[in-house]
């Protein structure tokens, strides 16, 4: 299960981002421990559009939210990242155009709710991070996800 500094963030994320009408989802490691997937998240990856991440600086300004950096992206289009460290753990909230793998998957909604605690966390389905990984060449990371995705649908 996911540890108690991890839930707290989120629940500091969930209702800041609400809050001031932000979409927003989960991915990588986190995502996919909060979908029962074996991983050990050592961060936690927020996406978002582009014309939010400025709010989320101002936003998360408490947290020592960096400024907006342009990030090294894994494809040829921009991306950029502020980070934060919220209730102990390292945030990064990543933001591309409406074109950028991740953010395309956000705006089409290829999203699920977890329910933690008492609030629901919008994380990109297991599909669609597979399909992320796979655009970004991360075929180890795709590669997991197929076999958690084929185990647990026993085929």
């Amino acid at each position: 299960m996911i540890d108690q500094d991890t839930i707290n963030a989120l629940r500091i994320i969930h209702r800041r981002l609400s809050d001031n009408q932000i979409k927003w989802a989960v991915v990588g490691s986190t995502n996919m421990k909060l979908q029962g997937m074996n991983t050990e998240p050592h961060d936690l990856d927020v996406v978002l559009q582009y014309n939010d991440l400025q709010k989320v600086s101002n936003i998360f300004s408490d947290y020592s939210a960096s400024s907006v950096k342009e990030l090294k992206s894994l494809t040829d289009k921009p991306a950029w990242e502020v980070n934060a460290k919220i209730n102990g753990k390292d945030v990064q909230f990543i933001a591309g155009g409406e074109d950028d793998v991740y953010v395309s998957k956000l705006l089409s909604n290829q999203i699920t709710h977890i329910k933690l605690d008492d609030i629901d966390i919008p994380c990109f389905t297991l599909e669609a991070e597979l399909q992320a990984y796979r655009e970004t060449n991360r075929e180890h990371k795709a590669h997991l996800i197929q076999h958690y995705l084929s185990t647990r649908r026993g085929n």
